[in-house]
């Protein structure tokens, strides 16, 4: 087991290419003993080859050199472990390694299960996503992130809500989707593992579209109806918990019930300082002085601490910090005395279009773009055109070009004709 302690060997080959995705996957000994457990050498070592892109099996073959009849039973049980995600795609299936955050991680405790060493792997997954900055830097390293918050709607005045859009409201999500599947809340289910569990429901965590088939497909949660799942959105903002969905605005993939004490997103904003690690709702709390009494109620029931009480006696007042107020609407319901509101924000928060956009705008972010373009990492050819590719997407007018605008449409469709 030395080559997993020293990250070499084929494990040490996965966690690069892991770390190739947006999200990336840095090296650390949690991660070797996650990815050991996980996956069988010979799992790891197709996943090392993988394209970085959804590719078909033919395209898979030609990296790993095993022929299709090979692959197909490997990728199955990939795919019923959470290790690959298949998609069909003009009518042949299609597939793409399973990044960490939005991917095996959370497929891993999506459901009990006995064929893994669940507890063992939940201390190591703690160690690696909650207790290791470097992840969270890596993670949440630029503005555009992978999971946005909703507004609890029953917490906006009418006239603010005609004013936003359909991918902005929680509910229009969930009634304009084509599927919906349920599953156990990932987060959680690792604390409760841990003896640490915050006692906020469990099996809440919401599929949507082509992830919910993917999901109900290889058994890590079951389907449901648009009814149930309006239900449990009823439920979990009753419970006070954070809506953060999917930050695309065509097709999206999921919303999360997040708490402040499990939620790994809400760590980075809790432990790290990492603000910018969930993009906000187009919302923010407000306070009327005249009416508030600095009772602190609004305060405690902050996922992030963006509410402190200022002031001694009878002037204290709750005031905002508006770059860590992520626009939920959890606090509001805890005024009593009608001081706060859900105001709209003056500045525009940008959705992405599509996944594939979303994934290309954190690429550039994160300087990884060349990793889309190029991505046989065995071919030396490849590699010196990542190199060169990186020098000048680097370049900050041609960096500041690829992520205006202005530029983005034309760009995404020549990349994805690409």
């Amino acid at each position: 087991m030395g080559h997993i302690r020293s990250g070499k060997g084929v494990y040490g080959r996965l966690q690069q290419r892991l770390d190739r995705f947006p999200i990336g996957a840095p090296p650390a000994q949690a991660l070797y003993e996650i990815l050991s457990r996980l996956y069988t050498e010979e799992e790891a070592e197709v996943g090392a080859r993988m394209p970085i892109r959804f590719t078909d099996l033919a395209g898979i073959a030609r990296r790993t050199g095993k022929s299709p009849e090979e692959l197909r039973p490997i990728l199955q049980r990939m795919a019923d472990k959470g290790l690959v995600m298949d998609f069909e795609h003009r009518g042949k299936p299609t597939y793409i390694l399973s990044p960490t955050v939005l991917g095996f991680f959370e497929f891993t405790y999506m459901r009990v299960r006995d064929d893994l060493p669940q507890k063992e792997i939940a201390r190591h997954m703690v160690a690696y996503a909650h207790d290791e900055p470097d992840f969270a830097r890596a993670v949440f390293a630029g503005k555009t992130q992978a999971g946005r918050a909703l507004v609890h709607e029953d917490q906006v005045e009418p006239e603010d809500l005609t004013q936003i859009l359909d991918h902005e409201k929680a509910t229009q999500v969930v009634r304009s989707a084509k599927a919906w599947a349920v599953s156990l809340c990932y987060c959680r289910h690792i604390q409760e593992h841990e003896g640490k569990a915050c006692g906020k429901p469990l099996g809440v965590c919401t599929t949507l579209n082509a992830a919910a088939d993917y999901v109900v497909r290889h058994g890590l949660g079951r389907k449901i109806s648009r009814e149930e799942a309006l239900d449990i959105f009823a439920r979990t903002r009753a419970e006070g918990l954070v809506h953060i969905g999917d930050n695309v605005r065509r097709r999206p993939a999921y919303v999360c019930h997040c708490c402040g004490c499990c939620c790994a997103m809400l760590s980075a904003v809790n432990r790290f300082r990492m603000f910018d690690a969930v993009v906000t709702s187009p919302f923010e709390a407000a306070f009327d002085p005249d009416r508030c009494n600095g009772c602190g109620l609004c305060a405690k029931k902050c996922p992030v601490s963006a509410i402190r009480i200022e002031g001694e006696g009878n002037r204290k007042k709750a005031a905002l910090c508006r770059e860590v107020c992520l626009g939920c609407g959890v606090c509001r319901p805890a005024c009593a005395r009608g001081a706060l509101s859900m105001a709209p924000r003056k500045e525009r928060v940008v959705v992405p279009e599509t996944a594939w956009q979303r994934v290309v705008v954190m690429s550039l972010e994160r300087g990884k773009f060349q990793n889309l373009l190029f991505d046989d990492f065995d071919r030396l050819d490849h590699a010196a055109l990542r190199a060169i590719t990186r020098i000048i997407v680097g370049l900050p007018p041609v960096k500041k070009a690829l992520l205006s605008e202005q530029v983005q449409s034309r760009f995404f469709r020549a990349l994805a004709k690409k």
